[in-house]
């Protein structure tokens, strides 16, 4: 019986590192000086992750792992990324699992804290101040969330008008699918949020909050047509 369970365990830890960069995940959990470990979590770099770490920036690595590139199909080659700008700070307090084709950057100065949360394939998240992310945080396909409007609106006096504010997601927030999380935005805890939604202002706790559209005729007695319009395609102009 403890050969069979020593057997098992080696098969279950070949099955789940089967899939990491061996190289990289040696360099970010042994050598590199961005990842700060305060326990026994790890980086988990699996193949075509992407990390950019730049001059000055740390993980602070704690609770829990962090995977990079999770559930990715067989044979496909698309990347997961990570980016940290000059300064960046990233507080990991509970592990995360980023799918493939996630993308997450923080900028020069800014600051991510994070529970555990999973984001989805096609997912973004972008944080220029403070994002943020509570725990059992649950992210479908192609999410986007930003502290910032990236680009400055100015007033008459040429001042910024558009200054960036951060997001907090509160704990146990499912974001669903298509969905757009703006700056200077609350989600309360336990909230769902329905496909197809953009968050502009805050959301009450154990709520669910969705987009209503109306449909609309705005035209009638149309006939439609398989052809082309005449003129097609911006040469022919």
């Amino acid at each position: 019986m403890k050969l069979y369970a020593i057997t098992k365990k080696i098969c279950n830890t070949w099955n789940y590192y089967r899939g990491v960069s061996i190289i990289k995940y040696i360099y970010y959990n042994y050598i590199s000086t961005h990842i700060v470990r305060m326990d026994k979590s790890k980086i988990i770099p699996y193949k075509y992750a992407v990390l950019d770490l730049g001059k000055t920036s740390k993980i602070y690595l704690r609770g829990n792992n962090i995977e990079i590139g999770v559930n990715r199909l067989r044979g496909s080659k698309e990347e997961t990324r990570l980016r940290l700008k000059k300064g960046a700070i990233w507080h990991s307090n509970n592990g995360c699992r980023l799918y493939y084709g996630t993308t997450l950057e923080i900028h020069e100065k800014a600051c991510l804290e994070s529970r555990s949360f999973n984001i989805n394939n096609g997912g973004v998240i972008v944080c220029t101040k403070h994002i943020v992310i509570g725990d059992d945080v649950w992210m479908g396909r192609n999410i986007t969330i930003y502290d910032s409007d990236y680009h400055s609106i100015l007033n008459e006096q040429g001042n910024t008008i558009n200054k960036s504010r951060q997001v907090i997601i509160g704990d146990h927030v499912w974001l669903t699918n298509q969905i757009m999380v703006l700056k200077g935005v609350v989600i309360g805890k336990g909230t769902v949020i329905a496909p197809f939604s953009v968050v502009r202002k805050d959301i009450p706790e154990n709520s669910m909050m969705a987009v209503k559209q109306e449909m609309a005729v705005i035209k009638k007695n149309v006939l439609w047509s398989s052809d082309r319009v005449p003129d097609w395609g911006y040469q022919n102009k």
